[in-house]
Formats: structure tokens, C-alpha cells, sequence
């Protein structure tokens, strides 16, 4: 996302799934003291939200949400509580530190990410708004520069700024990009009939957060067999929707993980025909299936179109 400053941006803000998420405990000091310190890796997948901006000379930012693959029931009803619109502002600000008349943006979100799924929707958009008006704005900020800005987001916002899949630490701020596992090319996602509320399973008293901490190629390279996620045991216990798709994709694909802190489900496959297939069967026979989505592990160079 660097060269000549362009009037508009139209790209992917690709999803994440987490092939595995530790919690190793609290952090001891330093900004993020109290806070749940995990490991894991986030694998970026070619599908998400799609935004479209639109710059304008005067400083007001605008963002509308259309709906794709998700309805828009889930739009923050005070634009400030919109993670994009807080990531424009935060740039707008930097364009007056720097000297500069801040300009505005029109921001159109095509909404296909699922919404309390633990895919990183709202993340992503955020983490893309800052690259995309970075660039459209003539800011000229480093990579480090936007994570900074990105972690004040929230959590995940940084590893998006990245463009790549990463091992992640801390409170899931520090990274390092790593390739994607070999042995998968292309992921099943199914979406439950439910959602989930990340604080609510932070606090839950079944949640281990005591898994000792691991070394990141040798953890991906058996993230199936010796790698889960500290919060697949509570949401398959209280969720029967989250369970009742678990078990499904599991018995069609041999294995099956939550993502983030759910409600969605994923499995990698060799093919996207076997994805299809699977997806087929589990939205025939699963009712508490909301939908299924078969997705490419993420290529960088298919991200974005300008």
C-alpha cells in the first residue's frame, strides 16, 4: 500500500481464524498489566468485508454499511462506536500533528464477515482503513506507525496491518509473520445459530488460563494435534448450537476447532470441492448451521484492487 496517492481504495479486509489460542495468564506489568497473555497463530483467509472509500476535501468522515453475505443489524448506532470510524479519526488527528489541512473520507462496508463469530470482522476493517487512508492521504506512515495507532483499536487490529499470517503473542499485539501451515490450502467455516461475547468467556471460571507457554514453528507445525483453544471447551458446553455444528464438521472433515473466542467453527480441507461438499451436507442436516463458508487461505497479492 505505498506509491502515488490515489482518489479512492476498493480491497478485502480478509478474516482471520485462529488455528490454535493458549492463554498462559496474566500479564505481570507494562501497559497491558492484568490482562490475559496468550499465544496464537492467526491465519488470514481470502474472504471478509469489502470497503470501499472515498476521499473528500472536506474533513468530514462518513461510514455506511451495505449488506452481503451479513445483514446490518449489527451497526453501531453512534458512528463513534464504529471501529472505522474511530481508525479514520485517529489518522485525522495525525494529519494535523503533521501539519497538514485533515481531509475526509466516504466509507462503504459490504458486510459478509459474520458478525460475534471470532473471525476478526470488524478488526480487519479497521486495520484497512488505516492502510488504505495512510496511502490516500499522503501521510506517509511506517508500518510500525499504523500498529501503534492499530493496538489502541483493539487487540487484533495490529496483525491485519501486517497483511500476512502471524504467530501472536502478548495480548495477541506482538507478532511475527510465518508462513501458513502446508497442509492447509483452503478452510470450512460454519456458521452457528448463535454468537458469542468474548469478555463474558474472559471471566469465565472453567476458562484454563494456565497453558504453558510454546515455541511458535514447532506449535504450527502440529497445530492439530498438540494445539487447541482455551475456550472450545465452554462454548461447546453451553452453547448447543456451537456444539451441534462442532460434532457435524468434525464428523464430515475428521477434525474441527473454534475460532477466537467463537461462535464459528472451522476445518481445513485439501480442495474447495471438498469444502463445498461438506458445506452441503452440513447445511442440509444441521439445523443450527446459519451458513457455511469455504475460503482460500490468504494470498497476499489477491487483497486488494485500487
Amino acid at each position: 500500500m505505498t506509491g502515488i496517492p490515489a482518489p479512492s481504495y476498493r480491497g478485502l479486509a480478509p478474516a482471520k481464524l485462529n488455528l490454535f489460542l493458549h492463554i498462559n495468564g496474566r500479564i505481570a506489568e507494562g501497559k497491558h498489566q492484568g490482562y490475559h497473555e496468550l499465544q496464537t497463530y492467526f491465519q488470514l483467509i481470502h474472504y471478509g468485508d469489502w470497503l470501499h472509500i472515498e476521499t473528500t476535501q472536506t474533513p468530514q468522515i462518513t461510514v455506511q454499511w451495505q449488506a452481503g453475505d451479513e445483514s446490518i443489524l449489527h451497526q453501531p448506532s453512534n458512528a463513534q462506536d464504529d471501529l472505522i470510524y474511530r481508525a479514520a479519526t485517529a489518522l485525522q488527528q495525525i494529519a494535523i500533528e503533521q501539519g497538514k489541512l485533515p481531509l475526509g473520507a466516504h466509507i462503504l462496508l459490504q458486510k459478509n464477515t459474520p458478525v460475534g463469530g471470532g473471525m476478526g470482522g470488524g478488526s480487519s476493517a479497521a486495520a484497512t482503513t488505516l492502510l488504505a487512508l495512510n496511502r490516500l492521504w499522503s501521510l506517509n506512515l511506517s508500518r510500525s506507525e499504523l500498529q501503534d495507532i492499530a493496538v489502541l483499536l483493539g487487540a487484533d487490529v495490529p496483525v491485519f496491518i501486517m497483511q500476512t499470517s502471524a504467530w501472536a503473542e502478548g495480548i495477541g499485539e506482538r507478532t511475527m509473520p510465518m508462513p501458513s501451515p502446508q497442509n492447509a490450502p483452503y478452510f470450512v467455516i460454519v456458521v452457528p445459530q448463535s454468537t458469542q461475547f468474548t469478555h463474558q468467556l474472559f471471566a469465565h471460571p472453567q476458562l484454563c488460563r494456565d497453558t504453558p507457554k510454546q515455541e511458535a514453528q514447532d506449535t504450527l507445525s502440529h497445530w492439530k494435534t498438540q494445539a487447541g483453544n482455551a475456550f472450545e471447551p465452554i462454548a461447546l458446553k453451553e452453547s448447543a448450537a456451537i456444539s451441534d455444528c462442532f460434532y457435524a464438521l468434525r464428523a464430515q472433515a475428521g477434525f474441527a476447532r473454534l475460532t477466537g473466542s467463537g461462535a464459528c467453527v472451522f476445518a481445513p480441507v485439501a480442495s474447495e470441492a471438498i469444502g463445498q461438499r461438506i458445506a452441503a451436507h452440513i447445511l442440509n442436516e444441521i439445523k443450527a448451521a446459519r451458513r457455511v463458508i469455504v475460503a482460500k487461505a490468504f494470498v497476499p497479492a489477491e487483497r486488494a484492487t485500487n
